[in-house]
């Protein structure tokens, strides 16, 4: 099993390069953060699952800069996006940035994608709440396209442009892995498994328990038969709050799995099919955030 750490990484918190430095020292395989490029001030619904939206998402830093910065700290750790809203990013230049991000990194970078919740945060980037799944179906399409022909050209319902010269090409061939950053078990995870099959390399949900993670690769391996694609090939990472592995303080999400022995629950996943969990941390947004990474690198076992 890999393990990875998520967070909100402020800006006004220790720098990201330390702590990815210390990440990595732990034994970490990867490290994970995502973003909101803008909050709005007026927002209808801030709550989602009954948790209002934390205050640390409007101090994210830019996520390819943060990423660039902590991939070239580092040495082994692995980058990824745990979600890059690609609906709020023009295609042409979040191709171009995520191939000259693989390329720094040394082929390091795993992107996940998604299409945000925050009804006001869409429709600021000229996108309308109802059309942003749609939207970043298509985008993930586009920007497959782009990585992997010499020439490319586009024609869909949001996304358009002749044949271009786009470089640099990922270092990771055809593309880094495209994880779809999407389901819980709160959300029908159907839609979100059949686009995975047709469109990704992989899956990242979150909270899931081990049982409820079997099922739904299990109707995932289905999909991907249906489409002719490799099952077995599918990046499968996990989003877990630490305190749901025992290992960190409680999130006011989190799922209880009542967990006495980490490693059994580890197995358990790893049994059902999961190849990476990342593990919530509370936001890095001061010097307590070395304690967390050590604390919850012991209580996995990794130091």
């Amino acid at each position: 099993m890999k393990f990875g750490v998520s967070a909100n990484f402020p800006w006004m918190g220790p720098p990201i390069t330390e702590l990815a430095r210390a990440i990595e020292a732990a034994g970490f395989e990867s490290m994970w953060t995502g973003e909101h490029i803008i909050v709005p001030v007026e927002i209808a619904d801030p709550y989602r699952y009954g948790v209002m939206l934390p205050d640390n998402y409007r101090h994210m830093p830019d996520l390819f800069v943060a990423l660039t910065a902590a991939a070239v700290a580092t040495t082994r750790l692995v980058v990824g996006m745990d979600i890059c809203l690609i609906t709020q990013r023009h295609p042409l230049i979040t191709a171009k940035a995520v191939a000259t991000l693989d390329r720094i990194s040394g082929g390091r970078l795993v992107f996940g994608v998604g299409h945000g919740w925050i009804a006001e945060e869409s429709e600021i980037f000229g996108v309308p709440f109802k059309d942003r799944v749609r939207r970043a179906t298509e985008t993930v399409k586009a920007l497959k396209t782009l990585w992997r022909e010499e020439e490319p050209s586009f024609s869909g319902e949001f996304v358009s442009f002749p044949k271009v010269h786009s470089y640099p090409k990922p270092l990771q061939r055809p593309n880094p892995p495209v994880l779809i950053g999407s389901g819980n078990e709160k959300t029908d995870n159907t839609p979100i498994l059949k686009r995975v099959a047709a469109i990704a390399d992989g899956w990242l949900p979150a909270f899931l328990s081990p049982a409820q993670m079997r099922a739904q690769l299990a109707e995932l391996k289905t999909y991907c038969d249906e489409a002719g694609r490799d099952f077995s090939a599918m990046d499968i990472t996990l989003l877990l709050p630490a305190s749901s592995l025992g290992v960190g303080e409680k999130a006011p999400w989190a799922v209880d799995l009542a967990v006495s022995d980490p490693q059994q629950v580890v197995g358990e996943y790893e049994a059902a099919g999961v190849g990476r969990i990342i593990i919530g941390l509370d936001d890095m947004a001061d010097e307590r955030a070395f304690g967390r990474i050590e604390d919850a690198a012991k209580g996995l076992g990794l130091i």
